[in-house]
């Protein structure tokens, strides 16, 4: 079985350039850290649906890191000499019917793009998945726009399943729309990697 850091605590990785992270779990202390991410990357405009006027308070933050705390949802930190550049959330469906599949979601960084912290989210995130009881599917939502995040998830078997057109508005004429992109578990009945 792969390793993961949820299962062996935290996950020590070397980026492209050599540079040492930790991956692990996000704990109350990160909340400041993960408000301030949040707020650089929705400030740069590009790949969230909330515009600059739209922040996430530490208390809010506080929230979302607690409310991960079930066996059905992991929230990943990337951190570089204790400071977080990276995240990564998944969280199973409520409801019974569609309890095998969770939603994907990453964030990283600008300054840390292009240099292996989402590859080795990813990564993490793919096997706590593929190792969890009862998670069969990977979802996520991703901008067309975006070629290297898309890059990035095909390379881990991601294939786009759906397209939300003309989903997000930058402005009065400027739309772009939402790939639904999503992974089949190793595990998962059906999966043609099962032979």
């Amino acid at each position: 079985m792969k390793r993961h850091a949820d299962s062996n605590g935290p996950l020590d990785v070397r980026l492209k350039d050599g540079t040492p992270i930790v991956i692990r779990r996000a704990c109350s202390r990160d909340a400041d850290d993960l408000a301030r991410l949040d707020q650089a990357l929705v400030s740069e405009g590009l790949w969230t649906v909330r515009d600059p006027r739209e922040r996430v308070s530490v208390v809010e933050e506080l929230k979302r890191i607690a409310s991960y705390d079930a066996p059905d949802r992991l929230l990943l930190v990337a951190l570089e000499r204790g400071r977080v550049i990276g995240e990564t959330a998944l969280k199973a469906h409520k409801v019974a019917r569609c309890a095998h599949v969770a939603t994907f979601s990453i964030s990283v960084a600008g300054e840390y793009r292009g240099r292996g912290v989402g590859r080795a989210l990813m990564g993490a995130a793919c096997a706590w998945a593929d190792s969890h009881p009862t998670i069969e599917k990977l979802e996520l939502f991703v901008f067309s726009s975006n070629d290297r995040a898309l890059s990035l998830y095909k390379t881990f078997g991601f294939v786009v399943e759906g397209r939300r057109e003309r989903y997000v508005r930058f402005g009065p004429t400027t739309y772009v729309d939402d790939l639904v992109m999503g992974r089949l578990c190793p595990k998962a009945a059906g999966n043609p990697r099962n032979g």
